[in-house]
């Protein structure tokens, strides 16, 4: 290897390792500190002067010599209280966490292309060698170098430490891969995902010219087959003309046939490959995921030494706890987590918990509590930080909001909210830790780009909750994919409250804003193209697609042009241009090779209840006069939804049902026009239920037509020995099929 290409890798891995390192150091010198037995300090020295002399070697590797000497010092002062030559006293205890975060800077220094010569490890290298030799090991060491915070009076403890290390513990074989390959790695899953959707596209389209092949070899046999055909023989010609004419046709028919068994060979094999491809593909995906998930202890690391800090900064004692370590979550959602959750453990300490003073003065233990937990929430998790400080002070909220302009909710549970609005803050004094009025909005919109929310609740004398609410992974989201203005774009199904179809009758109007009706009040309507800055959507529907948002404590009706299908999609970022995007969250490349933009469904929501992008008016036609009855059944209340309001803006009456039995009594009860039905569903399935209509003598012309995920083509025959009058793939799934077939069986 060309040793110009080989150089930066060394560095980058160096980097990995010193970062590694460092966290080691933290966690076994926060661990020393409370270490009770001579057996556990002596396990905790142990690991301590191992990752120091591991880091000293690596250092000299690449040839950074001032990183080496500074692990050389600090080693000294741990061997001597190894060796009981020495006690582990607050300043040593100090000067080991200077050694840590001097480190620390040096590693960013690495990563930024910055020189070590003015950073804090030349400073504390300088300190340290001038101590060494003007007053030995065992003397007292001076204060740490300028910008190092240094304190001694924390308590931390952890139910799932990251980095317990302890002796003799077998650890799985790892191999060491970059961020960034990770990343490539999801993109090309990605890629085979798109490519596997597309391979079903041709599939379709395949056989669709079977079909086409079928039709024409029909119409053959049928012309041959007629009576109405004269013969050409019978016009009083030789018959010369009659055998040409049935040769060529003959041979037509041999065409037409050999053509229809190669296509049929052709979409067979083509099922097999894509069901295959598909299978890959998503082994592919899940693996790749499984490698990208990371525990939650991860993003905890680093609120350990930071309560530690702050607490002797604030003179207070705290104790963090950390429960759910092990929950696992990916690791670009981790990321992301990490500087909301050290803002607000940070927040709790400083603003939350009382001193030692004001707690017991109040009849509370002189330590306070800060609690860290997750816990897995179905495709979401939950993480929460909790504090039984004062709690938030709403009297105080109440008086900053009215100085500020803000609307004064009535409920005390949407007044503490309020801590969430920019600007808003009730510190009295300004510290580096807070009090300038920023802080907790900017964690709400860092949640919202990761498609997470945050909420609060407070009780005074008794501490303060914050919840966080964060999906499990960002590279997959299972999506509605809809138009407006004639874009396409993506919202993740997990914001979506429900979906809906409104004319201008519908409507109520609120002080000059309009309103929808919906089962517990109303909620503001407001058009997606507009709030995207893409102007209104075109006017001239009978029936307009609603999409019901629920996303960052607001909801919303937001209006489009066309719903398309719910899908997984693969999430990629949209770069650092468009970072600063608050309405995308990212990008989606799609089967048919078009791009839908991911939108943030918080910031929407917002957006539509403020009065930015109203949909004040909107062109509609009459209803029709007599619209036909549809039945829908399927016992997915999103599919069901979905083909409601498809169905429902196309002008039809739409009833649904959970279940085939369900569906076969409301089908006696109000009748319909047309039957749309699921296969796999509970009691009784999509084929049962075509049959006993095609055993009734009043529904036994009903037109029938099954949307299921069973693409067999034993499957597809079963449905149409059932007596279904068309049969649709949920994967292929699209809306104007839908309508087609059933205007054509109309």
């Amino acid at each position: 290897m060309d040793t110009r290409s080989l150089a930066p890798q060394l560095m980058q891995t160096f980097r990995a390792e010193l970062e590694e390192h460092v966290r080691v150091m933290n966690e076994e010198l926060l661990a020393l500190e409370r270490a009770a037995t001579g057996g556990e300090r002596s396990a905790r020295l142990t690991v301590l002067l191992r990752a120091l002399h591991s880091l000293k070697g690596a250092a000299r590797a690449v040839n950074l010599g001032l990183i080496a000497e500074v692990c050389h010092r600090l080693e000294e002062p741990l061997i001597a209280v190894r060796d009981g030559k020495r006690d582990l006293d607050a300043d040593l205890s100090g000067l080991l966490f200077a050694g840590a975060d001097a480190l620390a800077d040096g590693a960013r220094r690495l990563g930024s292309g910055e020189d070590l010569e003015s950073s804090l490890l030349a400073e504390l290298s300088a300190q340290l060698a001038d101590e060494s030799g003007r007053q030995g090991v065992g003397s007292s060491v001076a204060p740490p170098p300028t910008g190092a915070v240094v304190s001694s009076s924390a308590a931390a403890r952890t139910s799932a430490s990251p980095a317990a290390a302890v002796p003799g513990r077998i650890v799985e074989a790892a191999v060491r891969v970059t961020a960034e390959r990770l990343d490539a790695l999801v993109a090309d899953g990605g890629e085979l995902l798109v490519a596997h959707h597309r391979l079903e596209g041709r599939r379709d389209e395949l056989a669709t010219l079977r079909d086409v092949v079928r039709r024409w070899n029909a119409d053959r046999r049928r012309l041959r087959t007629s009576r109405d055909v004269p013969r050409l023989g019978q016009q009083g010609d030789d018959g010369a003309e009659w055998r040409r004419a049935s040769n060529a046709l003959a041979s037509t028919a041999e065409c037409l046939q050999r053509t229809e068994k190669e296509l049929d060979r052709l979409v067979a094999r083509l099922t097999a490959d894509g069901n295959a491809m598909g299978a890959v593909a998503v082994r592919l995906e899940e693996d790749i995921r499984r490698v990208r998930m990371v525990p939650f202890a991860e993003a905890c690391a680093g609120l350990f030494r930071a309560v530690r800090d702050l607490a002797k900064a604030t003179d207070k004692d705290v104790e963090l706890l950390v429960e759910g370590g092990e929950t696992e979550l990916d690791r670009s959602v981790l990321e992301g987590l990490k500087d909301p959750l050290l803002h607000l453990v940070r927040n709790a300490v400083d603003h939350g918990l009382e001193t030692r003073a004001e707690r017991s003065a109040s009849g509370k233990s002189a330590r306070g509590r800060v609690t860290v937990s997750a816990a897995l929430r179905g495709a979401r998790v939950e993480v929460v930080v909790t504090d039984d400080g004062r709690g938030i002070d709403l009297a105080a909220v109440r008086v900053h909001a009215r100085a500020q302009g803000f609307v004064l909710p009535e409920s005390e549970r949407e007044l503490v909210r309020l801590v969430f609005e920019p600007g808003l803050s009730t510190a009295t004094i300004v510290t580096g830790v807070s009090g300038r009025g920023l802080g907790l909005d900017v964690v709400k919109s860092r949640l919202e780009t990761l498609n997470g929310t945050i909420d609060v609740a407070s009780e005074p004398g008794r501490g303060t909750r914050f919840a966080m609410s964060l999906p499990l992974t960002l590279t997959t989201v299972r999506a509605l994919l809809v138009v407006a203005a004639g874009q396409m774009f993506a919202i993740a199904g997990t914001a979506i409250a429900g979906l809906r179809r409104a004319r201008i009758d519908d409507l109520a109007v609120v002080q000059g804003h309009p309103m929808l009706p919906v089962e517990d009040g109303l909620i503001p309507v407001a058009s997606l193209a507009a709030i995207l800055g893409n102007g209104a959507s075109p006017g001239g529907d009978t029936n307009v697609p609603i999409l019901l948002v629920a996303a960052g404590g607001a909801r919303a009706a937001l209006a489009v042009d066309e719903l398309v299908v719910e899908q997984e999609i693969v999430v990629k970022s949209l770069g650092p241009r468009l970072a600063g995007a608050r309405a995308v969250t990212g990008g989606a490349l799609l089967a048919s090779g078009n791009i839908a933009l991911v939108l943030n469904p918080a910031y929407l929501a917002r957006r539509a209840v403020g009065s930015a992008a109203r949909l004040v008016s909107r062109t509609f036609d009459a209803a029709p006069a007599r619209a036909k009855r549809v039945l829908v059944v399927d016992d997915s209340i999103t599919t069901r939804s979905l083909e409601k309001s498809i169905l429902e803006t196309a002008g039809y009456e739409v009833d649904v049902a959970a279940d085939g039995e369900l569906g076969w009594q409301m089908l006696q009860e109000r009748g319909a026009d047309v039957l749309v039905s699921d296969v796999e569903m509970p009691r009784m399935d999509g084929f049962a239920l075509t049959e006993t209509v095609r055993g009734s003598a009043r529904f036994r012309e009903l037109p029938v037509v099954l949307v299921t995920a069973r693409e067999s083509e034993a499957d597809k025959a079963r449905g149409l020995r059932a007596g279904a009058d068309a049969y649709l793939v949920k994967s292929a799934f699209d809306q104007r099929a839908l309508l087609e077939t059933i205007a054509q069986l109309l």
